[in-house]
């Protein structure tokens, strides 16, 4: 038998076929999906105003009787309303709705929502919205309360969707039961479920607002809470080899340092090791900004891993990036005594020694043998490697590795504490002294040819070899998009840069090429790289100094900051220009964004900003996170996300499997 709750919305009446496939462009197939379907936004309807004072205001809601309906057919279908009451009388103008005039009936009042417009020294009122007065405030459905906007789709408008809903109002505690105690609910001050998709959908007040919205919200952050506090239930019970922390060795690398660790890399660094001498597998996300110093940080981890008898390895999500590091660890560990080696796709070379530290992509996990003394496993960049990759460790092992995740995508500290609450997070905001600011402008489509210009001129007249990257978001022309494509961009681009190696670049190239033109860029053979994103993570061009970002509205500011990343890497000074597209309207928010971008070089603050003003899926993709798609619950709710870990602990305490709870509270 289907439960209640999941039985198909046409046994809804009034939905029809033709209308269940409407619902299904929003994803509402079942009784609970449309009960769900919550309101974005309310308009308050329920101030009755007389038709005196709704002239003098303009706008509003106003109770009137219908004393004459008119219709004419010119061109278009035009029903004039006369309507009265003690105060005055108005006429109402609605186009194209024939059918008013039998629906509407003279002499019956009706409550109105609508708006006056002015043109010339004409006065109209146009299509208003309207509802049949009922004598029971709670059977007034559409006007004269507080009323629900839902997410729409051509053909069912929130007024049929706050229709259908309204069929299921006496038969919510039915469909929804509630999955937490009485007791519970005291305690945790929030109202029963049912209660709250009533409330949700046909409020009295903003108090029912609030309140409906706090249980809900509770919710979607329970389910959260209860599967962070899982991780650490399966983390605390698994084990680990402790290390020895050798303060003699680590003192002595760290001090033939060429540069002075900040004070942010000092504290992650004691954050690192003192997980590292527990026989608790670490878990910790190093989250840095674009040149923080990151590597520098894995690589006291790897050198006390190595120097305790261990092996490490290095995952990176590219070949160019695993080289790079390779080429970095070579450099940093030069005075040591380390065994370094490269597992790529063309050159797998993974030897069955042991102590030693291996760099490499998703080759690494196609080896069949792993060193038996793996005890460290660095993975850059967590969201380009899914769960099964970073699981594959612990096949056949009593003891699990521990486990760095490093991150050049500045995660802001909300987002860490919901979605990363299974992992120990260190922050390293402070750049190194030697790093200079980046300097950003953002740049109107109409300054696109001069910026290109100077950006010529100033590679010439350079000494010092100076490079240029120019980024598009597309690689061809799309009839979806207005946006600039490199291969419609690149000849013009040539054009422009005459007397200067220009290539292109992209995702469709094969690897091999791609690695050669890289190559040849890092060489300085090449002084102005056209690409998409491609060249988003990692690639580190020491004498690239100035970055074009061709329709930058079409990225979102977290990767804005990954691209200007590209550049500044050396004590040169750098530039990044973000170059606004046709779409870009003086004033808009896609302008307001990037002069936010231009006037911010801290990729944690942009992050925060993407994150409240675009959804996190802007700041950390969301297909990879596990991020999930709150229709309630807010983001920035830390007190919320306590109180919700808070209960699911003591959940976890009543019933020790997790799977068991969250089925039971929401199947």
């Amino acid at each position: 038998m289907i439960p209640y709750k999941e039985k198909d919305i046409r046994e809804i009446k009034g939905i029809g076929d033709k209308q269940a496939l409407l619902f299904s462009k929003l994803k509402i197939f079942t009784l609970k999906d449309l009960l769900y379907h919550i309101p974005f936004r309310y308009l308050d309807t329920s101030s009755i105003l007389s038709i005196t004072e709704f002239k003098e205001r303009g706008e509003g809601t106003l109770l009137a009787k219908i004393i004459d309906i008119k219709t004419t057919y010119f061109r278009k279908t035009i029903t004039t309303v006369k309507v009265e009451d003690e105060t005055d009388s108005l006429r109402l103008t609605f186009f194209n709705q024939g059918y008013l005039q039998k629906t509407l009936k003279k002499e019956d009042l009706y409550l109105f929502n609508a708006k006056i417009t002015t043109k010339g020294n004409r006065k109209n009122i146009y299509n208003p919205k309207f509802e049949i007065f009922k004598y029971d405030p709670s059977e007034q459905l559409h006007i004269g309360k507080m009323i629900g906007v839902y997410p729409e789709t051509k053909g069912l408008t929130s007024r049929t969707i706050r229709s259908r809903i309204k069929h299921l109002e006496k038969n919510i505690a039915d469909i929804l039961i509630d999955p937490l105690a009485r007791n519970d609910l005291e305690e945790l001050a929030i109202i029963p479920l049912p209660e709250a998709i009533k409330k949700i959908h046909f409020p009295n007040s903003e108090n029912d607002i609030t309140s409906a919205r706090e249980r809900l919200a509770f919710d979607e952050m329970l389910q959260i809470a209860i599967r962070i506090e899982q991780k650490l239930s399966e983390r605390r019970k698994q084990k680990a080899n402790p290390m020895h922390i050798g303060s003699k060795y680590l003192n002595k690398y760290i001090k033939e340092l060429p540069f002075k660790l900040t004070g942010d890399q000092n504290l992650a660094i004691e954050e690192i090791l003192a997980d590292l001498s527990r026989d608790i597998p670490m878990n910790r996300l190093l989250n840095g900004d674009v040149g923080s110093g990151k590597t520098v940080v894995a690589s006291i981890a790897i050198l006390n891993s190595i120097k305790n008898g261990y092996s490490c390895v290095l995952l990176a999500p590219t070949t160019v990036l695993a080289k790079q590091h390779y080429d970095t660890f070579k450099k940093l560990f030069q005075g040591e005594r380390i065994s370094i080696e490269l597992c790529i796709s063309s050159e797998k070379t993974i030897s069955q020694a042991n102590n030693k530290l291996i760099i490499g992509t998703h080759a690494v996990l196609e080896e069949k043998i792993l060193p038996k003394d793996l005890n460290l496993v660095i993975i850059d960049e967590q969201h380009r490697f899914g769960v099964e990759q970073r699981e594959y460790f612990k096949k056949d092992t009593i003891t699990s590795p521990h486990y760095l995740t490093m991150t050049a995508t500045p995660i802001p500290r909300t987002l860490t504490e919901i979605f990363f609450g299974s992992m120990d997070v260190s922050e390293i905001k402070e750049k190194p002294a030697e790093r200079k600011v980046v300097k950003t402008f953002f740049t109107p489509l109409t300054k696109r040819n001069s910026c290109l210009e100077w950006t010529r001129e100033r590679i010439l007249e350079s000494q010092k070899g100076e490079q240029a990257f120019i980024i598009y978001p597309l690689i061809e022309e799309s009839e979806l998009s207005s946006s600039k494509s490199i291969l419609n961009e690149f000849e013009k681009l040539r054009e422009i840069f005459k007397g200067l190696k220009i290539e292109y670049l992209h995702g469709r190239l094969k690897p091999e090429l791609k690695d050669n033109i890289l190559n040849k860029f890092r060489k300085k053979e090449i002084d102005v790289l056209v690409s998409t994103t491609v060249i988003e993570v990692g690639i580190d061009i020491p004498d690239a100094t100035i970055m074009i970002i061709e329709d930058a509205e079409r990225f979102g500011l977290a990767q804005l900051h990954q691209l200007r990343g590209r550049v500044g890497r050396s004590n040169k000074e750098s530039f990044c220009f973000v170059i606004a597209g046709e779409s870009v309207e003086k004033d808009s928010e896609a302008e307001k964004r990037l002069i936010y971008f231009s006037k911010n070089s801290s990729g944690f603050d942009v992050a925060e900003y993407d994150l409240k003003h675009r959804g996190p899926g802007e700041v950390y993709g969301t297909a990879q996170s596990g991020i999930p798609n709150f229709k309630v619950a807010n983001l920035f709710d830390t007190k919320l996300l306590k109180k919700t870990r808070l209960f699911a602990k003591k959940l976890l305490k009543e019933d020790n499997d997790p799977k068991d709870i969250l089925e039971n509270l929401f199947r």
